[in-house]
């Protein structure tokens, strides 16, 4: 029975967000294929790995370095409301998209055109998929695409995250609960993805009360993950440090507020453009 319990807290403590971050940190380093990749910097990449967090437990933030809610908010606010240009970040002084963009600020029809227009054809995506989840529950077509072929070529920067879904799940017992699945075609481990996490976790809680069905789990599936070489030393400074507490948070009329966020030192890399 001791065992029996041990094993237990050990699995509970495997499945926890920062965990399974780190498994995938660490497979990059020792495990991943070496590719001379588009930004000429090199990176080491792993096949198809997968991310799950509970937003009934806690908001998903790393702690073992610090990160910056006011990114992952602003780039949430610039995505619903389907914006292209980089003026909102300008303004919140985020700058995670300064290198792609042209000289008036402009990246071509990304993620909030496809989102709120897909193809130039007036498809509004978000709104569509809140009213189909509104009026039939349980259809297996609560689907947003932000991969766009016919667009492509006019984008400075291919979308990273391709595809998301959301499933109805009905419990009586513990309450009704909305899922969702996210895919990324890539990842940069160690500098995107837990904004990534954290952005995909706020539009689960933005479509959550949009609906009126409480928020429940969020799974992220990574098809290249990827640490560049040039943070390597990053990474090892990272992965020395604790494992802290995640945040609590609440949510409510659309305002995303995060409590008692803990977290280690300020632990930098360079961006691969």
């Amino acid at each position: 029975k001791f065992l029996n319990y041990i094993n237990f807290i050990m699995t509970n403590i495997t499945e926890k967000y920062e965990a399974q971050y780190r498994k995938i940190l660490k497979e990059c380093m020792q495990e991943g294929t070496w590719r001379n990749d588009r930004t000429k910097v090199g990176c080491y990449s792993v096949f198809n790995k997968s991310i799950k967090v509970d937003l009934s437990e806690a908001f998903p933030l790393i702690t073992g370095r610090r990160m910056y809610p006011k990114i992952f908010k602003t780039e949430f606010e610039w995505f619903i409301n389907g914006e292209t240009n980089i003026k909102r970040f300008k303004d919140n002084k985020v700058t995670i998209w300064n290198e792609w963009a042209d000289s008036n600020g402009d990246l071509g029809p990304v993620y909030g055109h496809q989102l709120r227009n897909f193809n130039d054809q007036s498809i509004d995506q978000l709104e569509d998929v809140i009213d189909s989840l509104k009026l039939n529950p349980d259809s297996r077509r609560h689907v947003v695409s932000l991969w766009n072929p016919a667009q492509l070529n006019e984008m400075a920067l291919p979308p990273c995250y391709l595809y998301f879904q959301f499933f109805v799940n009905w419990d009586p017992v513990n309450g009704d609960s909305l899922n969702m699945f996210a895919l990324q075609r890539s990842g940069d481990v160690f500098l995107g993805i837990p904004y990534d996490v954290a952005l995909f976790s706020q539009i689960l809680l933005y479509i959550s009360e949009k609906v009126n069905i409480k928020p429940g789990k969020m799974e992220m599936q990574i098809i290249d993950a990827h640490v560049y070489e040039n943070q390597i030393e990053a990474v090892d400074e990272y992965l020395k440090q604790p494992i802290l507490p995640q945040p609590s948070y609440s949510y409510s009329n659309g305002q995303l507020t995060i409590k008692d966020y803990m977290y280690g030192p300020v632990i930098t890399a360079p961006v691969a453009v």
